[in-house]
């Protein structure tokens, strides 16, 4: 049987052989897969088991007007069933370029996000009635993004949600809203500016990491 090693090295060629050609770069040696999109990121995940060698497939995109120092799930998750090594190289091999092929076709509907009015109809969309005040920042920037008026509702209902409230996340948001939003929200060219700056900063901030050496130092946002 393989060692836990040469399980790593198959699924890491696997992925490799599916991922590459459409121009992903593997983060580091770990088993992230990353498409550069300009102002968002798209992440291929190959999450192990705490149990059993082998694969779950998460598959999102994550968006850089985010200023923290990990790459979240923003928009997708997890797909399909978990892939499970049992000994047999070649059946694995050809079971995880299995999921990296269903995780290309995912990426190319993602890369539609680059036209931000495109993005902007999914966000806004997803999940609508929900007064998450992750779901409404999210919906903030992307019509900030789209120099689309309703910004501005959407910081109004987030700051209703999160003005009062006592939890870590939630306090530097309203501490955002308050101290720097605030200023530019009532105008949609500083307020696009200042979202910009924002994604330019944060991928300053990821290309500073060894493992991100591959993302662009500069990009041009897509069309609205």
């Amino acid at each position: 049987m393989a060692s836990e090693t040469d399980h790593n090295k198959i699924l890491n060629q696997a992925a490799r052989t599916v991922l590459k050609p459409l121009g992903l770069f593997q983060k580091g040696q770990s088993r992230m897969w990353i498409d550069d999109n300009g102002w968002f990121l798209i992440l291929v995940g190959f999450q192990p088991s705490n149990w059993n060698k082998g694969t779950y497939l998460n598959v999102a995109i994550h968006y850089l007007w985010k200023q923290q120092d990990y790459l979240s799930f923003d928009y997708g998750g997890r797909e399909g069933f978990f892939v499970e090594f049992k000994g047999d190289e070649g059946k694995f091999y050809d079971e995880v370029v299995s999921l990296a092929e269903s995780a290309a076709a995912i990426v190319t509907e993602y890369r539609k996000f680059k036209e931000i009015s495109f993005a902007k109809d999914k966000i806004i969309k997803r999940n609508v009635l929900s007064k998450s005040p992750l779901e409404l920042y999210d919906k903030m920037m992307i019509c900030g993004l789209a120099k689309d008026s309703r910004a501005l509702k959407f910081y109004e209902k987030l700051l209703k949600e999160v003005e009062k409230s006592a939890l870590d996340y939630e306090i530097e948001i309203c501490r955002e809203l308050t101290e720097e939003v605030g200023n530019f929200i009532h105008n949609t060219d500083e307020f696009y500016d200042y979202i910009v700056h924002k994604i330019a900063m944060q991928r300053e901030f990821w290309r500073g990491k060894p493992s991100m050496k591959k993302l662009q130092s500069c990009v041009s946002l897509s069309k609205r």
